[in-house]
């Protein structure tokens, strides 16, 4: 008798075990569905030009540049945050969503006082694209101001 109760409560743990299993499967062959659907019908930036060349500046100026994008998704794009690598650059971002089809811009600019030398920085755009970072860089050669200048009064 006991070996017969004994055999019935295995065998019923065992059903147990082996239907949670296949719910935790089903449950992840539909959320995997969900996320390539979702996927799939996602805004996607695509940027005409992802580096920029500045060239050489001398030390002070302060120069921009338009990265242009285009929406290449099914669905409204959002830029959420950008973020920048350090205080010598400022970017700007579309505050309303870009429609798919459409185009905008991430403005750059960069101040090249106290940078002197070979920079390159990055501008991280964070979005409801797919992926939802994208990075942009841009650099620029700093050319130190010469000893007269550095010294000289702005106003004359």
């Amino acid at each position: 008798m006991k070996k017969v109760f004994l055999g019935i409560v295995a065998v019923v743990m065992i059903s147990g075990l082996n239907f949670s299993c296949n719910l935790i499967s089903a449950k992840e062959t539909t959320s995997t569905a969900d996320s390539l659907a979702a996927a799939e019908n996602a805004p996607k930036i695509e940027f005409e030009e992802e580096s920029f060349d500045f060239g050489k500046l001398k030390e002070g100026d302060i120069v921009e540049h338009k990265f242009a994008f285009k929406n290449v998704g099914k669905s409204p794009l959002q830029i959420l945050n950008v973020q920048v690598q350090c205080g010598c650059t400022v970017a700007s971002k579309p505050e309303t969503p870009v429609g798919v089809g459409q185009k905008d811009t991430i403005v750059v600019r960069f101040n090249s006082t106290g940078k002197v030398g070979v920079n390159k920085k990055f501008v991280t755009i964070h979005s409801n694209a797919v992926p939802p970072q994208t990075v942009i860089s841009f650099t620029a050669e700093v050319t130190a101001k010469p000893a007269a200048e550095a010294t000289k009064p702005e106003n004359q």
